[in-house]
């Protein structure tokens, strides 16, 4: 289950072991954006849910504030 994003936190910070994930269409734009406590549960959760069809690519926010790639996304 994604966890709501704080919108005081930084970007590029995390909440003990909590990773920002952005799941992004085809054309490389952003779908929605949601916190994780590891990387198989954000693709599961992108994989298995209906209303984000559209997801072809996933990444996660790294410590130094870059966007990297999270893995297949299966489905």
């Amino acid at each position: 289950m994604p966890r709501r994003l704080l919108t005081w936190a930084r970007p590029g910070t995390s909440v003990v072991g909590v990773t920002t994930y952005r799941f992004l269409d085809g054309m490389g734009q952003v779908v929605t954006e949601a916190a994780f406590d590891a990387h198989a549960d954000a693709l599961a959760w992108a994989a298995g849910d209906d209303d984000l069809e559209e997801v072809q690519r996933v990444e996660y926010l790294g410590p130094e504030g870059d966007w990297r790639w999270a893995g297949p996304l299966l489905g």
